[in-house]
């Protein structure tokens, strides 16, 4: 049993009930010929992944015709985003390779890393079914969504600050975090940093979280400019 199973479990925030579902989902292909591995969960979990994406911007925008709202699954499901979730879940380091991949290439690829994420969320979906994997996607997702517009990234600051580190930080992708609520509650204000890889890129401020979210992104991006 691969020993970084029991802290990925709780990098990802789920515990399987059944762990070889998980093992599975972390054996790459290179392990050779008669060796289960992750293909078929990563062909499982690719279509898992697309439903409950698309279900979530049907949901939300519900102005939104269908070429926008495929427009914003495109920004949302896409290789380089899903190598930024999978390495922010550390899944690189649960990946079990041959000797002879390992030698040639010390750290696992953009490729591999997304092939492992869809396959952990096959795995996810095997095991507890769709609403457990809906939930998982959602909350590893969650900030690609909240980015997520109609408009296109060139309206939406957080959009815009969500290429920015995909392109500049091997696909992360931005954190916020409530810093303080200020105010009795008829008259809240919101303060809200966003955060890449540990480094404060921006703070913002306002009445409801989700617009000091915005502001410290377009603040974010006015700093970045800056530099």
């Amino acid at each position: 049993m691969n020993s970084n199973l029991p802290e990925l479990q709780e990098r990802i925030a789920y515990s399987f009930q059944d762990v070889s579902w998980l093992l599975l989902a972390c054996t790459h292909a290179s392990q050779g010929t008669g060796v289960d591995d992750n293909q078929r969960l990563e062909f499982l979990g690719d279509a898992v992944l697309g439903l409950v994406i698309a279900e979530a911007l049907y949901t939300r925008f519900p102005d939104s015709d269908e070429g926008a709202l495929d427009h914003m699954r495109a920004g949302i499901v896409n290789g380089r985003s899903l190598a930024g979730i999978a390495r922010n879940l550390q899944l690189g380091e649960a990946l079990i390779v041959s000797e002879a991949h390992r030698r040639h290439l010390p750290e696992p690829s953009d490729s591999m890393l997304e092939d492992g994420l869809e396959a952990l969320i096959g795995a996810v979906y095997q095991d507890g079914g769709l609403d457990a994997a809906r939930g998982f996607i959602l909350r590893h997702f969650q900030a690609l969504l909240d980015a997520a517009s109609p408009d296109g990234p060139q309206l939406n600051p957080k959009g815009r600050l969500q290429e920015w580190t995909q392109k500049h930080h091997q696909g992360a992708t931005p954190q916020y975090e409530e810093l303080e609520r200020m105010g009795p509650d008829h008259d809240r204000t919101y303060k809200v940093q966003v955060r890449i890889e540990g480094h404060i890129l921006g703070q913002g401020v306002s009445s409801s979280i989700k617009e000091a979210e915005r502001i410290a992104a377009q603040n974010a991006l006015r700093a970045l400019m800056q530099s």
